[in-house]
């Protein structure tokens, strides 16, 4: 199929002369943002000759939508994403980061709704909850998605990128379990929010493994903080007043500072196990000093870029693929191999 070809299909789909088509791939301007839009929408829809047409169009376009880098792994994940401007030229692919409430889910598909309107592809991490995939599943055909660290899918995504987050919960089962020893006790896990995928995986997999091995280790209270950290630290206050018994707490996300200030401030850090994820510089320290037994870690810079390789090749492809899985591999650190201060 030859080139103008292409742009004559591109033009009776989208319902507008082919010099408006020629425009916006010669970049001459003179097209309004709707009829741009439209005639990127109908080129990704027709899948026609979709790399020789790409290739003359401006770099494409993809929205980043993600928690507040105020969450210190979504600002490791923003500064990644700044950092990979070399591949992203390469693949001729510009992200632009939207910051998103996932405790707010009119909001989050509001935005998402918004952004299929003017990006040529999407990388999002949220809640798994059903507005927000029904959202996703109208615009997948047009615009391609891809789920990052956590998954939702439901979605019509082509492909979830990050880790493994059952078999995450299951090395922090296998952890918590030998830390503890054969007396066991009682076991705390705190959430984010149940609905991320990713945090009910890590729970399945740390449950599943106290279950097969470790049986003297009882989970006795499975806790929500909301991704918030002042709440992380009063959920685990009352926890422990409550269960004087607790011996382990699985901090899945947020709110890590604060819950080793309340242990700290009721003299039980060198009696609680404590395990969580993503070694920032506060849980550095916290691991160092002995409050922090173990931390899980991924890595964000990898993750962001596998998520802009898929989509490069999603966009260079003739054919579409189907959905797929990049599993990234993950960290295990305790005091003895903490990385030094400049890590992050």
């Amino acid at each position: 199929m030859t080139n103008r070809t292409t742009l004559i299909k591109i033009a009776e789909a989208a319902g507008v002369s082919l010099s408006t088509v020629d425009r916006v791939v010669n970049r001459r301007g003179g097209v309004s943002p709707k009829a741009e839009a439209k005639v990127l929408e109908w080129a990704s829809r027709l899948n026609l000759d979709r790399k020789i047409f790409r290739s003359h169009l401006r770099n494409l376009r993809i929205a980043v939508l993600m928690q507040s880098p105020h969450n210190p792994f979504y600002q490791a994940m923003r500064d990644a994403f700044s950092d990979l401007s070399t591949t992203l030229a390469d693949l001729s692919l510009t992200c632009f980061l939207h910051y998103i409430d996932v405790t707010d889910i009119p909001a989050t598909r509001k935005k998402i709704e918004e952004v299929a309107e003017s990006y040529d592809g999407i990388i999002l991490t949220c809640p798994d909850d059903p507005r927000l995939s029904d959202a996703l599943r109208l615009i997948s055909g047009r615009v391609p998605v891809v789920t990052l660290v956590t998954d939702l899918p439901n979605s019509g995504r082509i492909a979830y990128v990050g880790p493994d987050n059952r078999q995450m919960g299951r090395v922090v089962g296998e952890l918590m379990g030998r830390f503890i020893g054969p007396g066991g006790g009682d076991v705390v896990i705190v959430l984010g929010m149940q609905r991320i995928i990713g945090h009910e995986e890590r729970e399945m997999g740390f449950r599943s493994v106290l279950r097969e091995r470790f049986p003297n280790c009882r989970i006795v209270l499975s806790l929500e903080s909301g991704e918030d950290p002042a709440r992380a630290g009063e959920v685990v206050a009352a926890a422990l007043k409550n269960h004087p018994g607790i011996r382990g707490i699985y901090n899945v996300s947020a709110g890590n500072v604060a819950i080793a200030g309340t242990i700290e401030e009721m003299g039980l850090a060198q009696e609680i196990v404590m395990i969580t994820h993503e070694l920032t510089p506060s849980r550095r320290r916290l691991l160092r000093d002995g409050v922090l037994d173990a931390i899980i870690d991924q890595n964000p810079r990898q993750e962001a870029l596998r998520a802009i390789e898929v989509l490069g090749r999603h966009f260079q492809r003739a054919e579409p693929k189907g959905s797929e899985t990049e599993h990234t591999p993950f960290d295990i650190f305790i005091r003895e191999n903490c990385p030094a201060l400049d890590f992050r």
